[in-house]
């Protein structure tokens, strides 16, 4: 049976996640967010998966917009079971009754959800991880995909838990958070650093950069996914505020995509 995977990813681990199922099922595709934002017309499979990450116990902004701007209005009908992999690091919190929630007014209903723990570098609260780390929850990472894969395959029913004030939550808590991750961007600054490289005009998946006079500006549409900050060759894309130590480039994740040219 051939399965779509619908993925976003900021810095590879969602990415990752996605690939690496793609390999277990076999007759499988993945298509990134960003490009259906652009596209917005695709075909969709008898079995269809969302791979993203958890941004402060939520999706992030960009792909509840994709489902109800875009996913909503595609042909629905072949798809037969429709399942949730996200990539977390201290908590899932709310995040598959969101999506739950925004699924059903798109037309569709979740068979199956889980989740992955992998390495977080939301830096403004942790500090990027070490390598030991990041091999160890890679390490375990495997196995868990390994075991959602032949889930898939048997088409096992898990329904997402509804942990308490899921409404209450869902209706006050994640629009809000979600306003404040479109201005994180407005928290970077550019030092004498950046060669003007436009990496980051082209890997962004909000498409909220642009290169003015050799340098990246920011504007107010940011998914929060700190992609641009991590993955900055010179690391010239700095916190004007404090912020944890580290970088979280992730190479491991082969997450090299880019959006624009």
């Amino acid at each position: 049976m051939k399965t779509t995977l619908i993925c976003f990813s900021g810095t590879g681990n969602s990415y990752y996640i996605a690939q690496r199922l793609c390999a277990e099922l076999g007759d499988c595709q993945v298509l990134m967010i960003p490009h259906l934002m652009q596209n917005q017309v695709f075909e969709l499979t008898e079995q269809v998966g969302f791979v993203f990450p958890v941004y402060k116990g939520f999706p992030p902004n960009l792909v509840t917009h994709f489902i109800q701007e875009v996913f909503a209005k595609q042909d629905l009908t072949p798809v037969k079971y429709l399942f949730q992999v996200a990539t977390r690091y201290l908590f899932q919190a709310y995040t598959f009754q969101a999506m739950d929630v925004v699924l059903k007014e798109a037309g569709a209903i979740t068979s199956y959800v889980n989740h992955v723990v992998m390495p977080d570098g939301y830096v403004p609260l942790l500090t990027a991880p070490a390598q030991e780390k990041i091999d160890d929850l890679y390490t375990k990472a495997d196995l868990k995909i390994a075991q959602i894969a032949k889930d898939i395959e048997m088409e096992t029913l898990r329904l997402p838990f509804r942990p308490p004030f899921s409404r209450l939550a869902v209706n006050h808590f994640m629009v809000p958070i979600h306003r404040a991750f479109m201005d994180t961007a407005l928290d970077f600054e550019v030092t004498d650093a950046c060669i003007s490289c436009g990496l980051c005009y082209r890997m962004c998946p909000s498409f909220n950069i642009e290169m003015v006079d050799g340098k990246p500006e920011f504007d107010r549409a940011c998914t929060g996914c700190l992609g641009c900050y991590h993955r900055c060759p010179t690391q010239a894309i700095v916190f004007k505020q404090k912020v944890k130590n580290g970088r979280y480039p992730n190479p491991r994740s082969t997450y090299t995509m880019e959006y624009r040219r």
